[in-house]
Parts: C-alpha cells; sequence; structure tokens
C-alpha cells in the first residue's frame, strides 16, 4: 500500500538533510526543536525506516535516507516548477489561446489586439483561425476553439456570448454612381441594382438578405465575394454596390469609392464567445482588454455617425 505523508515532512527532512541539524531546520520552518524532531520521527515511522543517524552534535543521512534525498529533491523541484508555471499562467505570463475570427475585421482590428498581447505578453502563444460564423460558434460549443470573436445569431448553442459593439453595414459605391456622395438611402433605391454580397452562410450576407427581403426589393445581378477586399474590388470594376462593416472602414482602401449610411441598416452585434461550460482562462481575459481597447478607436475612427 501506498504510504501517505504530507508535504510539510517532505520539507522538514530535505531542511535537515541540507542543513546537517535538526536545529537550524527547526528554525527555518519556524517551529521548536522537539516540535521538528516529532515531525522526522512520524515520517520515519510512516516508512518504516531510519532516515538520519543521529549523535548528541550531529545528524547524518542514511543510505535509505540518501536515496530518499535524491529523489525527493527533484519532486520537489517538479512540484516548485509547476507551482510557479501555473501561477505565471494566472499573470497572463504564459499560456496559450486558440482564437477563431470572422473574416471581416480580421486583418485589422483582431490582428491589432494579438499585436498588443505579444508585445505586453510574450510568453503567451495564439493560434488563429478565420472562418465563417456559424463555424466559429460550432467550434466554440464543440471545444475546438478557446473563444471566438463572431456575430451574435439566434442558433441555441451551450455558448456564452459577450456583447462588444453593435457593427452598422454601409453601402459602398464606386465614385461616379448617381447614388455616390447621396446623404442617406433608401432600401428602395436599391430596387434592380446588382449587389456585391459576402459569400452565403456568413453573418453579412444573412443580415443583408434579411433586410432585402423584408423590404421587397428586386435586385439586378448578384456576386458573391469570400472576402471585404475581393468585394471592394468588385465594386470599383463596376459589378455593383456593396456591403461593409462600419466598424473597418477606417483599415480599408477606399479610394475612387463612396460609402454612404441607408436607412434601417442590418446591425451585427459582434462580441466574444466561448464554451458555457468553461470559464476564460487569463490569457484570453487579457486579449478581450486589448480587443475591446481596438473595436473602441475602430468606433471613433469611423467616418460618420453610428445610426440611431
Amino acid at each position: 500500500m501506498r504510504q501517505i505523508f504530507s508535504l510539510r515532512q517532505i520539507e522538514g527532512f530535505l531542511l535537515a538533510s541540507d542543513l546537517r541539524s535538526f536545529t537550524r531546520a527547526a528554525e527555518a520552518m519556524r517551529i521548536s526543536q522537539s516540535a521538528f524532531s516529532q515531525l522526522i520521527r512520524e515520517l520515519e515511522t510512516r516508512l518504516e525506516i531510519r532516515l538520519f543517524d543521529r549523535t548528541t552534535r550531529s545528524i547524518a543521512l542514511t543510505n535509505a535516507g540518501e536515496v530518499m534525498y535524491r529523489k525527493l529533491s527533484k519532486c520537489m523541484s517538479a512540484i516548485d516548477e509547476a507551482c510557479e508555471e501555473a501561477r505565471a499562467i494566472a499573470r497572463a505570463e504564459h499560456g496559450h489561446i486558440v482564437l477563431g475570427t470572422v473574416a471581416s475585421i480580421a486583418s485589422g482590428i483582431v490582428t491589432r489586439a494579438l499585436g498588443r498581447l505579444r508585445a505586453e505578453h510574450p510568453g503567451i502563444r495564439v493560434t488563429l483561425t478565420e472562418g465563417l460564423n456559424d463555424d466559429l460558434m460550432d467550434k466554440v460549443a464543440k471545444g475546438d476553439l478557446d473563444l471566438a470573436v463572431a456575430a451574435q445569431v439566434d442558433k441555441v448553442l451551450p455558448i456564452s456570448f459577450r456583447s462588444l459593439v453593435e457593427d452598422e453595414l454601409v453601402v459602398v459605391l464606386p465614385g461616379g454612381h448617381r447614388m455616390a456622395g447621396a446623404k442617406r438611402l433608401k432600401w428602395s433605391d436599391l430596387d434592380n441594382e446588382n449587389l456585391v454580397l459576402a459569400v452565403r452562410m456568413s453573418s453579412t450576407y444573412e443580415y443583408i438578405s434579411d433586410k432585402i427581403g423584408s423590404h421587397n426589393i428586386n435586385l439586378g445581378a448578384e456576386y458573391q465575394a469570400a472576402s471585404v477586399f475581393t468585394a471592394l474590388s468588385m465594386v470599383r470594376a463596376g459589378f455593383g454596390l456593396s456591403f461593409i462593416p462600419g466598424i473597418i472602414l477606417a483599415d480599408l482602401n477606399l479610394d475612387g469609392l463612396s460609402i454612404v449610411q441607408i436607412e434601417d441598416p442590418p446591425i451585427r452585434r459582434i462580441g466574444i464567445c466561448h464554451s458555457s461550460d468553461r470559464g476564460v482562462s487569463p490569457a484570453a481575459h487579457q486579449f478581450e482588454i486589448f480587443l475591446k481597447a481596438e473595436i473602441a478607436a475602430a468606433q471613433r475612427n469611423r467616418p460618420f455617425t453610428a445610426h440611431a
């Protein structure tokens, strides 16, 4: 049967071995010499071996004690290292975040937040994945991602969602379009217009499709682009109009384009989601702090006032 003894008994044994004195070991542990002697006797009784040869003037390890000392010294070093590593993780000095993000804000807001995290907490490792909103939510629910930056959806999943910003989608037009420079558009203004949309299954596509349907808008041609950058390129090339998240406007090259708000705009609620079964690690919490700061900066840099 495995013997059970306390860390305090091991600490006392190692101290006495290092200091070669029960008196000095007792002083180091801030207990009386008699209490220390009792501690060692209890340890020897549990182990059924003698650890020290004692004289009136000195102590020396027995052969069995030498073996115990070598093995336990390594164990205590490993325990100390484990405790220090755990404390470092709690202080966000170390850690690993498996993060997912919707592509529309990955190249600006999210990467800047990660850059700040790396600069201030270089011991934190990050694995980053871009994906479609529903896929990210599913991966969080399955535990494949620690957290994701995504848009809130009505889908019922075992995840927690903390909203960070309400992101208004705005219309982008070629600079020479008849509606370029308008103060604000109505949905009816988009009737029979060609539209460049995000790919199906993306949160942006769903928000815009819902608005088009609710306002009974008939589109001309409909195109789909895998990224915001492709959509902007297609708008410049005259394929049609598009919608882009207002929160990322400061990160985009909008030369030759016109940005116009629309009445009753599509609003995405962007936030952090993580499994409701697990808490957020200190490393992930630090990332969220930097993400909030970057979102606040992006809101201040928007070239328009958000729709009320």
